[in-house]
């Protein structure tokens, strides 16, 4: 009975714990890389893990990734899991985009959007959300890339 109950106990703990993102998902990418030097527009995704519009919007961009070769695009996730500001900016520095986003974020990050951002000057060219159909979030990184 004692085994019973701490194997119960343990799987509603692991089905409690933190969320992870599905396989081959954006969010699964944790370590941010400088984007090739001629990558026009940047698509970042602000994510957390506990994020209920992540979840909804992660899928959605994943499939729209898979089913497009968007010549000039580079996905990336700025991870704010954890609530830490300091890794959030020290990636987007990586990307190039640091003070794009401190721009977005002047006082408190938000996650649960895709930003299309033009890489050379590093204005938003569209924001994507949780809202949009996979055919609008096409249109949107279709229009940031004309």
């Amino acid at each position: 009975m004692r085994f019973s109950f701490a194997a119960l106990s343990f799987a509603v703990l692991a089905a409690c714990g933190p969320s992870v993102a599905a396989p081959g998902s954006l969010a699964d990418v944790k370590a941010v890389t400088a984007p090739a030097e001629d990558t026009p527009v940047l698509a970042v995704l602000s994510y957390a893990s506990w994020c209920g519009s992540c979840k909804v919007l992660d899928p959605k961009v994943e499939t729209v990734r898979a089913a497009n070769d968007f010549e000039g695009v580079e996905f990336f996730a700025l991870d704010y899991s954890a609530k830490d500001e300091a890794a959030y900016f020290a990636d987007a520095e990586t990307l190039g985009i640091a003070e794009t986003m401190r721009g977005i974020f002047p006082e408190n990050i938000k996650t649960g959007q895709l930003y299309l951002i033009d890489r050379s000057s590093g204005n938003v060219l569209s924001t994507v959300t949780k809202s949009m159909s996979e055919a609008e979030i096409v249109a949107a990184i279709d229009g940031a890339l004309s």
